[in-house]
């Protein structure tokens, strides 16, 4: 996985600067200064990829009808130089690096601590559990509802009574328990202290073996339970469960939502002190100027919608800057680049699609890496101009057609009578010995044409039969 090498390519960068906001900074400038090259290389193929329009255009035209000769002709001009998708590379490894980054930024405890699977796992049920109880406290019916389950199941379960109004319509009226009005549930989790004894007293209910047996009752749609806290124990399993990205930082908010979850999540996960004090580091850490770049942004005015604006305008402005310096540098080409510019004026809204839907870490990087982008560009322009790059590529492209030899291929028969071809250069003959030449492959033609019809074949008295 691209995850694991970008892993510790973090974990060197974490150890330098011990914030993982600067140690993405620190990661995103690396990983540009590695892609500089091939960016380069992509800003030289498209300016030198005008030089070869005309004759794209011109081949388009001829063999419009025929697509497989306009494609041998244009192969053609791909082994001269012309490369009509190099610029594809840059694109790819962004989006690869972006993936392997939020591999890296869902699995802080992994890449940036180092911890052992056996302390994630141990750290990460107990989080669960601690989340769990937090969930159910939030409303004290749905927690006694629980606690009604674990001593006596049937008096959870949901059951529905059908009623007919005045006006004749049945409605189904059932003992759903109910919340406050205007309740928030990750708010009300955060005002939750979760005691060792109400931990206790779930035990049994958070046991990983006894979920599924509940599931059918406690969870489904025919529980007690308000549809909050229903959907809330739901995803938690969901988040929490071994197969998924987001169980560490879940596991990591809730250790830092307050200092009794940290003491309830350290004691029961049977952790070390040394342990310990590393996930207390790695907990501040993860702020960054105040914004915790472990948690997801949503569309909410708090401190994490910065990222999600952030990397909307860094992500137009480099659109708009390449955009003008292809422009300026390249007026041709970006004339024939109408569906590139469509895909340019849609990157910022992909970008904001991206970080709403990734720990904002992840969307933090997206930033950083789109302002990088933005410095390579003008770098670029003001040391590798196009106009430079392309007067470079037209001499050497002179140079090689002046150095390049014509070659003829040359029928002549050897002492057994066997007709050969032979490659000859013809760069350095004279017009005579060219005229010969030529004269002796008309004639090798000639003779196969007068064996294969059974006629006589009489060879050319003089040079006029050219």
């Amino acid at each position: 996985m691209i995850g694991t090498p970008l892993g510790y390519v973090m974990w060197v960068c974490y150890a330098l600067v011990q914030n993982v906001g600067w140690a993405i900074i620190l990661f995103t400038f690396i990983m540009r200064a590695a892609m500089f090259p091939i960016n380069l290389k992509q800003q030289k193929n498209t300016a030198v990829s005008q030089l070869y329009l005309p004759k794209v255009r011109e081949i388009q035209t001829k063999y419009k009808n025929n697509q497989q000769k306009q494609q041998e002709e244009l192969m053609k001009l791909q082994k001269e130089g012309y490369n009509p998708t190099g610029g594809c590379l840059p694109m790819i490894l962004t989006f690869v690096i972006l993936f392997g980054v939020i591999d890296v930024v869902y699995k802080p405890m992994t890449h940036m601590e180092h911890f052992s699977g056996e302390n994630i796992t141990a750290i990460v049920s107990s989080a669960r559990d601690v989340d769990i109880a937090q969930t159910l406290l939030a409303n004290p019916e749905d927690y006694q509802a629980v606690l009604d389950y674990i001593g006596d199941a049937s008096t959870v379960t949901y059951t529905e009574t059908e009623v007919t109004g005045d006006d004749g319509k049945v409605s189904k009226v059932g003992n759903r328990i109910g919340v406050p009005e205007g309740f928030d549930l990750e708010s009300a989790k955060k005002e939750i202290t979760v005691t060792q004894a109400e931990l206790d007293s779930l035990s049994g209910l958070l046991k990983a073996g006894n979920i599924a047996d509940m599931l059918g009752t406690l969870y489904s749609n025919n529980s007690r339970l308000s549809d909050p806290i229903r959907t809330a124990l739901q995803q938690i399993y969901v988040n929490y469960g071994d197969s998924t990205l987001y169980r560490e930082l879940r596991a990591l908010n809730c250790y830092g939502r307050s200092d009794t979850n940290k003491q309830l999540i350290i004691s029961n996960s049977g952790i070390d002190s040394n342990v310990a004090d590393r996930l207390e580091k790695l907990n501040e850490n993860i702020y960054f100027f105040g914004i915790n770049l472990g948690e997801q942004p949503r569309w909410a005015f708090d401190s994490l919608i910065i990222i999600p604006i952030i990397a909307f305008i860094f992500s137009f402005a480099q659109m708009f800057i390449q955009q003008y310096l292809m422009e300026k540098q390249n007026p041709e080409l970006a004339q024939q680049q109408g569906s590139m510019k469509i895909m340019l004026l849609m990157m910022p809204f992909v970008s904001l699609f991206i970080v709403f839907s990734v720990p904002a870490g992840a969307g933090f990087y997206w930033s950083i890496s789109y302002l990088f982008g933005i410095i390579q560009s003008v770098i670029m322009y003001k040391f590798w101009p196009s106009d430079k790059i392309r007067e470079e590529a037209k001499a050497k492209m002179e140079a090689a057609a002046a150095s390049r030899e014509q070659r003829a291929t040359v029928v002549t028969v050897d002492a057994e009578g066997n007709e050969v071809e032979k490659t000859e250069r013809i760069s350095k003959l004279t017009q005579k010995e060219i005229k010969e030449l030529n004269k002796k492959k008309l004639e090798a033609a000639r003779r196969a044409d007068a064996e294969k019809y059974g006629e006589e074949y009489i060879e050319s008295p003089d040079d006029d039969d050219l």
